[in-house]
């Protein structure tokens, strides 16, 4: 990975348990993220971004969906995962991290009910959570955590309701609080 001039605040940890996760919410390009941020979303395990901002990830990051598209497609994968995927894009542009949150397993009228999806939701980000620990400890560059509105787009969950689910995990073990910034740019990718 590429040093940054403006490196992302790493996601924030203090030595309280258990860990907790506190939204702080944003208007603006949730792309327009400094090097080395983590960009959460929600996907199906079908190896589809074909629609709302799951379409806009696969415009900005082809290399990412080709490698959420290929675990897709090579082994069944499970909702309530998650695919952190590094920094692969190959031109000059940012270098992101890109989370595949697994929080239906089909799309369209076959996606998950809204009850799954946020039973799904909080499981798949707990899971990030350990991905991006894991990735520090492995002296990775790993930047501050930015978030769409997931599950409020084509999945059709309403944001306040995977707010809740997101508010109230809890992780045990490493303490403290988590900042996980939530970029909304409108109802563009409805």
């Amino acid at each position: 990975m590429s040093p940054t001039s403006n490196p992302a605040p790493p996601p924030t940890f203090s030595n309280a348990a258990p860990q907790t996760i506190s939204l702080t919410h944003h208007t603006g390009d949730i792309f327009a993220a400094p090097d080395s941020s983590v960009l959460i979303h929600a996907c199906n395990t079908k190896g589809s971004w074909g629609a709302g901002i799951a379409l806009a990830f696969k415009t900005a990051y082809p290399n990412a969906y080709t490698a959420y598209h290929t675990r897709c497609i090579s082994k069944s994968v499970q909702t309530g995962t998650c695919l952190l995927i590094a920094p692969c894009e190959t031109d000059t542009g940012p270098k992101h991290w890109i989370a595949c949150l697994f929080t239906s397993k089909a799309y369209g009228r076959k996606k998950d009910a809204p009850e799954e999806i946020l039973r799904n939701t909080g499981s798949a980000v707990k899971e990030l959570l350990v991905q991006v620990m894991q990735a520090r400890e492995g002296e990775e560059k790993v930047g501050g955590l930015r978030m769409c509105r997931i599950n409020s787009g084509k999945f059709g969950v309403e944001w306040e309701r995977t707010k809740v689910v997101l508010e109230g995990i809890r992780l045990e073990g490493s303490g403290g609080g988590i900042n996980i910034e939530i970029w909304d740019r409108g109802d563009e990718f409805v």
